[in-house]
């Protein structure tokens, strides 16, 4: 033997992600110049590495090679002890090769991803959806999972409500939502639930945000197409038995008074011809009916014996008895459409009412840009925040406290700290959604670092989108359009994580400058502290 070999230390512990090292030492007790080449054998040589990795000693001599150990932190590095060796080669005396054995042992660690596919469902009586689970630590993971919603609206179904899942893997758990009430009719509601995925052994939860919204059996389509059908049904029902009794009573009374039936031509299809003026109670010439003619309802004077009609022409008099002008002879004909009968006349349909100027009250209909705003309450995490079950897009009870609440702290926040002008309540109405509230709900979250000139972020369509209300005193429809548009991006960003993201350009940087100016600031064209400040406190053109 021509060689001495030592290794310190021969048993390391190490936490992945870390680093440690340990000592070789080498010496040659031969009496020529050898060189020894150092390598490493084991499951940590893809981790590990010796330097140097070739040592040149005289006889005597001894040199050191140092071995680091840097294991990732992943899955792929088991837990527990691995042995490894450290193999030296003289190259002169080939027959003196040493393999020096050593221990390392690798500390777990754990780490836990989970996904709720999809985040928002949507249903009548049902929403399913799937929990994966990943297990990114290098030990075994077993863990619960627990659905539940803050308005104990919900029933929920979890297959399995636990699973073990080996590192480096992922286990799917089946969720169905159910609401306790069935929604027959009306608009649709959004209830939010959580689910939270609990490691053993561990009291700390991670929480999956998620909502459904249940839809009504019935939609408002139906509900009108129903009740076109019940309104059509009860007017021929009116006109069927309006006219029928005339018929049979006419049959009648000639049975009783023995009459003879009126003589039929040809063959027996024809109506009998008309009675002449005058006669059974008929229109008397002049066109007006016998006995006293009652006053008509709009207070102009009834037409006197012999005047034949109004001075409006045809059909256009109170009466709508006659036809003529003036000339007071003719038997009447049946007025058209316009004429003073009007008693078939149904007046046209009023047009559907839509929201078209800021802003949202109270009884408005559904609008996407209240949706954003509620999706934004939704998403705090202080006393405004929107919980429980809320109608979607529409000004409800929930929605308005909210949006005081979230008024009222701009502006505590604004007197007591200074952080915003606190103009909200300037301009808008507490409870209610305008402009101010619109700007300062935009801007939230935003810092400077996120929108610096030539950057293309989410919270440069925040900005713009923001602008887009400060700037707008009177909406138009192509402005309600944008701002739709705009609180869609925002819709999608804060449910699904989808980002619409918009360039820091020239364009948005001259609406930054209209807008300082507008508000007092200097006009730079770069949003700073100061601009955030004047639009989260609502400030508006």
């Amino acid at each position: 033997m021509t060689i001495w070999t030592s290794l310190d230390p021969a048993d390391v512990t190490i936490e992945p992600g870390a680093r440690t090292s340990a000592r070789l030492r080498v010496r040659n007790t031969g009496d020529t110049v050898e060189e020894y080449r150092l390598s490493l054998v084991g499951k940590p040589s893809g981790w590990s590495r010796v330097e140097p990795d070739v040592l040149r000693l005289y006889p005597g001599s001894e040199g050191t090679a140092e071995i680091t150990f840097a294991p990732p932190r992943s899955s792929d590095v088991e837990a527990g002890p691995l042995a490894y060796g450290v193999r030296v080669d003289p190259r002169e005396n080939v027959g003196a090769r040493d393999v020096l054995e050593g221990r390392l042992t690798v500390t777990p660690f754990t780490e836990t991803r989970a996904e709720l596919l999809p985040p928002a469902l949507i249903g009548r009586f049902r929403g399913r959806a799937r929990i994966a689970v990943d297990n990114l630590g290098n030990t075994p993971l077993t863990a619960s999972l627990i659905a539940r919603d803050e308005a104990n609206r919900l029933t929920f179904d979890l297959r399995p409500n636990a699973v073990q899942i080996a590192p480096g893997r992922a286990a799917f758990g089946e969720l169905t939502v159910r609401p306790q009430a069935v929604r027959w009719t009306g608009s649709e509601e959004s209830h939010r639930f959580t689910v939270a995925v609990r490691r053993a052994g561990d009291d700390t939860a991670l929480d999956l945000e998620a909502t459904y919204d249940q839809r009504p059996v019935f939609g408002n389509w139906l509900v009108v197409a129903g009740g076109l059908l019940v309104t059509a049904a009860i007017a021929f029902a009116v006109l069927w038995f309006g006219f029928s009794p005339k018929i049979v009573s006419a049959a009648k009374e000639i049975q009783a008074t023995g009459a003879p039936r009126p003589a039929q031509q040809g063959g027996g299809n024809e109506l009998p011809a008309a009675p002449p003026p005058g006669a059974n109670g008929g229109p008397t010439p002049g066109g007006k009916p016998p006995g006293d003619q009652p006053p008509p309802l709009d207070g102009t004077r009834p037409p006197a014996d012999g005047d034949g009609g109004t001075d409006d022409g045809a059909g256009g008099g109170p009466s709508g008895g006659t036809t003529g002008g003036g000339s007071g002879g003719g038997a009447p004909t049946d007025p058209g459409p316009g004429s003073g009968d009007g008693g078939n006349q149904q007046p046209p349909p009023p047009p559907a009412q839509t929201k078209t100027l800021p802003p949202w009250v109270q009884g408005d209909p559904k609008d996407l840009v209240v949706e954003y705003a509620q999706e934004r309450l939704a998403a705090m995490n202080n006393a405004c925040k929107l919980s429980g079950s809320w109608s979607r897009g529409v000004i409800d009870r929930a929605t308005r406290d909210s949006i005081a609440c979230y008024q009222r702290a701009v502006v505590n926040d604004a007197v007591e700290n200074g952080k915003n002008s606190g103009e909200i309540l300037d301009h808008d109405t507490e409870g209610t959604l305008g402009r101010s509230t619109l700007v300062s709900l935009w801007a939230q979250g935003i810092t400077p670092d996120e929108v610096k000139p030539g950057s293309s972020t989410m919270e440069n369509t925040q900005l713009m989108a923001a602008f887009w209300n400060a700037y707008n005193r009177n909406f138009s429809d192509h402005d309600l359009d944008v701002a739709r548009t705009n609180a869609r991006a925002g819709i999608d960003n804060l449910r699904t994580g989808k980002v619409t993201a918009t360039r820091n350009g020239s364009s948005v940087q001259d609406h930054i400058r209209e807008y300082q100016a507008a508000v007092g600031l200097t006009a730079t064209g770069t949003v700073d502290w100061n601009t955030l400040h004047k639009m989260v406190g609502g400030s508006v053109m």
